[in-house]
């Protein structure tokens, strides 16, 4: 079957739509350029895939997010994806791009992806990267996570002299805190800040801080995106390590947990478990004592100097 004869390939420059993935609503900087490609059968969109090129001949999907990736509908082909990708990758070097770089995200947030990391390899593409992410999956099973536990949580609270604040972000204060327990950990601080004050100013109702107190004085914040209108990424979490106990990384869990329940997700990303690059073994352990379910996030990378 001569799939180009039903599908069409459109690449467009600086595309302005909205996303339920926000952070695809991409503004580049200097020297950087900003696409959309999509593979259209009578002008419904199958697959797409957005990506940025910067200034070293890189195109990546997508920079400065948690992950870009294909996305791509149900009922497609693996041939049609294989016509999709033979087109984009043409497109690209035409451009002068000499690699393609695609994080594609775990699979709660792309049903669709074990096909497409089965074809990406089997086009050529090699994985760069991979993380394991732990997950929350189902209301039901929230509901009753949070409903077990949430008495002895209170009592522990109380015994710990523990409150907690849940809201928007009105302040940026918390990256002090964050940085200066980063630092006293001795791990680097990757956190660009200039990009996320950026992004929340622009989707303010994506972004919810939890932070708790004990005595008035802060031990833990925890910074949540929703990243698409049915989940809630457990995004950036981080605790004062000389006021830290047994019971602080499973208060502010607990209460991320409540959070996403409040805004009716459908499942919490308790995100990825390394630290400068490694298996973080122990908490690996901890988020598996929560999660229901796993998916690893993919990082996939083509050179494409002998693409024909």
């Amino acid at each position: 079957m001569d799939t180009g004869k039903n599908y069409e390939f459109i690449l467009q420059e600086n595309p302005r739509e909205v996303h339920d993935y926000f952070l695809q609503d991409y503004i580049p900087s200097n020297g950087e350029r900003y696409f959309s490609a999509k593979l259209l059968k009578k002008q419904k969109c199958k697959v797409s895939v957005f990506f940025v090129v910067l200034k070293g001949a890189l195109a990546i999907s997508i920079e400065n997010a948690p992950f870009g990736g294909f996305r791509v509908e149900k009922r497609v082909t693996s041939d049609s994806f294989q016509f999709f990708i033979g087109e984009l990758l043409l497109a690209l070097k035409s451009m002068g791009v000499t690699e393609l770089k695609v994080v594609q995200p775990p699979e709660p947030y792309e049903q669709n992806t074990p096909l497409i990391n089965y074809m990406l390899k089997k086009l050529g593409f090699e994985v760069v990267d991979i993380d394991l992410h732990h997950f929350l999956e189902d209301k039901k099973f929230i509901k009753g996570f949070l409903y077990a536990k949430a008495s002895k949580h209170k009592k522990k609270l109380k015994r710990l002299n523990y409150s907690v604040e849940v809201g928007g972000i009105k302040t940026f204060n918390f990256l002090k805190d964050i940085k200066w327990w980063v630092t006293l950990r001795g791990n680097e601080y990757l956190v660009p800040e200039e990009y996320l004050i950026r992004q929340v100013g622009e989707y303010p109702d994506r972004y919810h801080l939890v932070s708790i107190f004990q005595e008035e004085e802060v031990i833990s914040h925890a910074l949540c995106i929703k990243l698409t209108g049915n989940s809630l990424y457990y995004y950036l979490p981080a605790i004062h390590p000389n006021l830290q106990n047994g019971y602080t990384a499973e208060a502010m869990l607990f209460e991320v947990i409540k959070l996403g329940e409040s805004l009716g997700v459908d499942f919490i990303d308790l995100g990825s478990s390394n630290l400068d690059g490694q298996a973080n073994h122990e908490l690996n352990r901890f988020k598996s004592r929560y999660a229901n379910n796993s998916s690893n996030k993919m990082v996939w990378s083509i050179q494409l100097r002998d693409i024909k």
